[in-house]
């Protein structure tokens, strides 16, 4: 009988714990449920309200002193690449379309509640002409400037070699390289061989050559400051296209005038001719 009163007790045990685990995993269940049910109308809410946040953009305002663009073609140009509302339009997309005109320098895409696109350009400035029409910005990109009459005074840039924005960072390059002789570059030019001139505000005329150009400078500067920019209104060319000295035509034999002899004791002599 012992026995037997062992057993059932050991059946009505394990009955309870079933009854429990049946109940604790009922609870969890639920839980999950109620969880998943909390999450979808959280997900929900939050569709709703980006929904009606995100709007449709009723207001673009473009921002900046041009000179050159114009207001409507930029407002245009945004529009078209509008692709969202008011969170959803792209706007990294946005600013580098932007940026890929060649007339802006900088710009800035931000937006403002409740539905405004706010557009700020900085426009780039034409550094150089390029041929007897074009004009150049800082990236050697070509600009189009239809009233450009009080553009005469930039300097020219002609190539028959090379690209426009190879051209515009050769001229960068060299205006900087001359900046400690006072000399300013009226014209640059290569011509089909590669040959590079530079004519500068002064009507001095450099002949530099198609290689080595940084170095060719830097030694022109340097015979320049020794004493050879006191014949500005002497000399007519100098020739750079020398490995370890340059040639210096004089207008009008005026070698003989001035009397210059160049730094015989420390580059090849000073010719009184050259091939320009």
């Amino acid at each position: 009988m012992a026995t037997q009163n062992r057993r059932g007790a050991n059946r009505t045990g394990n009955q309870s714990a079933d009854k429990a685990d049946s109940g604790s995993n009922v609870l969890g269940k639920l839980s999950t449920v109620l969880l998943m049910a909390v999450l979808g109308l959280v997900i929900y809410g939050v569709g709703l309200l980006y929904k009606q946040i995100d709007k449709p953009l009723t207001n673009v305002m473009i921002g900046g002193n041009f000179t050159y663009l114009e207001t409507a073609e930029l407002s245009e140009l945004v529009v078209k690449e509008i692709d969202g509302g008011f969170l959803s339009v792209d706007l990294r997309r946005l600013n580098d379309v932007l940026r890929e005109h060649p007339w802006v320098d900088e710009v800035s895409v931000r937006r403002e509640w409740p539905s405004i696109l706010k557009v700020e350009v900085v426009e780039e400035v034409p550094i150089a002409r390029w041929g007897e029409k074009g004009f150049l910005n800082r990236l050697g990109e070509e600009l189009i400037i239809k009233n450009n009459s009080h553009l005469g005074a930039l300097p020219e840039l002609r190539a028959n070699f090379g690209s426009s924005r190879e051209m515009m960072e050769n001229y960068q390059l060299m205006a900087e390289l001359l900046i400690p002789t006072g000399l300013k570059i009226a014209q640059l030019k290569r011509d089909s061989l590669g040959v590079w001139f530079i004519d500068t505000a002064t009507g001095l005329r450099l002949v530099i050559g198609r290689d080595q150009v940084s170095e060719k400078i830097r030694r022109f500067t340097t015979v320049w400051a020794a004493g050879l920019n006191q014949q500005l209104k002497h000399i007519k060319t100098i020739d750079l296209r020398y490995p370890n000295g340059l040639a210096v035509a004089w207008k009008d034999d005026a070698s003989a005038a001035t009397g210059y002899s160049g730094l015989k004791g420390n580059r090849q002599e000073i010719a009184g001719t050259v091939q320009a």
